[in-house]
């Protein structure tokens, strides 16, 4: 009995693993076939705009998450044969977002009418609010903590499909950048819309309004980790905010094709973390050490997988940038590029330590990590980039990708070490 529920895991585990696999692909590789053609139609400084504009709503998208990926993925994987409590589960999360992604859409309204570098951008940016939505809608964190990740694949992988489709058809020149934004905010709502109709049909859930004290439940076992993975995105995006405003749009857009380079690689490999952690999550509860070994034999995989590929894209930059841009490549881009390859050795790191401390209940720890970091990336971003420009940024975002790395690995090893 003990070996059939065994490879029911395995097999579990394993189609979940693959079902991530496939999303990843489609969701990193899909938008670096759609770069080259955008670079050709709207341009590389119409493409520089069009990233400012989603990294401003992608804050809103990070402020509605609320750390729910995390904690209430954690929750309903401990939950999931309650439907009650599921059901309790997703009614709260979704006031909640939904409360969340209203405060935020006034608040950048009345910001907009103040900041005239946003001003300009304001038809994209109202645009964007359906980006917004359609993230708040795609309930992720129900089907990962149902550990039915073929739910993410078709659904995700069907909203950057119809995306890309619809950008050959309508986006064929620089006029016409309204038209991505707003395809942008299409593809994503219907999909999100599409996805809270799906999980409650396929998990039998109905969705109704939850007491104060329930929501107030949620809002507090998620602070920490949401405040955690905020100060990332904050500091993450405000990095391309801040060259928004020092450097040309040329020049934000060679630094933006890198970032997306090393998402999209460093994410086709996130399943591998992803996927094991309903699974830790109850391991955990059952055995502190055996906790702690398949973490150190996922840690080892990590660094195997993840040397040769920093080495490779190091080494190919070049290549890639021309296969991924269709022309002649800068040298600036190349050396961006470069140096932005390094920070994909801890890439799979910060996914499967913060996974860790929010497993062992240690958010409080992850959070003061993360602000010191985002503290040291705001006060230093600007004069980074005032004496050296974007590798001046380049070089900061590197060296805060190890930094958090060290800190939470320092903490892990102190903590497991007195639990063994």
């Amino acid at each position: 009995m003990k070996k059939e529920k065994q490879l029911t895991t395995l097999q579990r585990l394993g189609d979940n693993f693959v079902s991530l696999v496939i999303l990843q692909v489609v969701n990193s590789v899909l938008p670096l076939f759609l770069i080259p053609y955008l670079l050709y139609t709207i341009g590389i400084e119409k493409f520089g705009i069009f990233s400012f504009v989603m990294a401003i709503i992608m804050y809103g998208v990070k402020m509605s998450d609320y750390g729910f990926d995390l904690s209430a993925t954690y929750h309903i994987s401990l939950h999931r044969e309650n439907s009650s409590k599921v059901s309790e589960i997703f009614s709260s999360v979704l006031s909640i977002k939904f409360l969340i992604a209203i405060a935020y859409i006034i608040a950048l309204t009345i910001l907009l009418f103040f900041i005239d570098k946003l001003y300009i951008y304001k038809e994209l940016i109202f645009i964007s609010f359906g980006v917004l939505f359609g993230y708040l809608f795609n309930p992720i964190w129900l089907f990962q903590g149902m550990e039915r990740m073929r739910y993410i694949m078709y659904l995700n992988g069907l909203s950057k499909l119809i995306f890309f489709i619809l950008v050959f058809i309508f986006v064929k020149s620089e006029s016409d950048l309204y038209w991505l934004v707003v395809l942008k905010s299409l593809s994503t709502l219907i999909i999100g819309v599409v996805g809270i109709f799906v999980a409650i049909k396929n998990f039998n859930l109905k969705f109704s309004f939850q007491p104060k004290s329930r929501l107030l439940f949620y809002l507090k076992d998620s602070w920490y980790i949401f405040t955690s993975k905020f100060a990332v995105e904050f500091y993450t995006t405000l990095n391309i905010v801040i060259l928004g405003f020092f450097v040309t749009p040329l020049v934000l857009g060679y630094y933006a094709v890198s970032v997306k380079i090393i998402h999209a690689i460093g994410n086709l490999l996130e399943p591998l973390t992803r996927t094991v952690y309903p699974y830790l999550v109850k391991l955990y509860k059952e055995s502190v050490k055996e906790y702690i070994k398949r973490n150190i034999q996922l840690a080892i995989v990590i660094f195997l997988i993840m040397l040769p590929i920093t080495f490779g894209v190091w080494y190919f930059a070049e290549d890639i940038l021309r296969i991924i841009t269709g022309k002649e490549v800068a040298q600036l881009n190349i050396d961006i590029l470069q140096l932005f390859s390094i920070s994909l050795i801890v890439y799979l790191y910060g996914t499967q330590f913060t996974n860790i401390l929010v497993t062992i209940k240690e958010a409080k720890v992850l959070n003061k990590i993360l602000f010191l970091s985002a503290g040291i990336n705001i006060v230093f971003s600007p004069i980074l980039v005032y004496f050296f420009g974007v590798m001046g940024m380049v070089s900061l975002s590197v060296f805060i990708a190890f930094f958090m790395m060290a800190l939470k690995a320092y903490y892990l090893f102190d903590f497991f070490g007195k639990e063994l």
